[in-house]
């Protein structure tokens, strides 16, 4: 897989995530497994473009032009990657911590 479809599946998974934890929001043992098991998904992505990045690949996703020559989106470089890997270490972290509360 690409760096710009792992990219783009990294975007997409805690949206997704998000509508399941909702859909199944009375259920409180599915929710927090949903939400751990989205929190490692997302880590496991993040993680497999660690390799290519270090080779030196860089991947862009222009997700929308708001103006002609002004777009959104996303561009995975090296210190934004490691941002990445400890956001979603931690998400992991956190959904374990709060099992207790939520």
């Amino acid at each position: 897989m690409s760096i710009t479809t792992l990219a783009a599946v990294a975007v997409s998974i805690p949206i997704i995530g998000a509508f399941v934890v909702l859909a199944v929001g009375r259920w409180r043992n599915v929710r927090e497994a949903v939400s751990l098991i989205t929190a490692t998904t997302l880590f496991l992505v993040v993680y497999s473009m660690l390799e290519p990045v270090r080779a030196g690949g860089s991947a862009t996703w222009n997700i929308i032009e708001v103006v002609p020559g002004v777009s959104l989106g996303v561009q995975v470089e090296p210190l934004g990657l490691l941002f990445a890997l400890v956001a979603s270490f931690l998400w992991i972290i956190t959904t374990l911590y709060a099992i207790g509360y939520m």
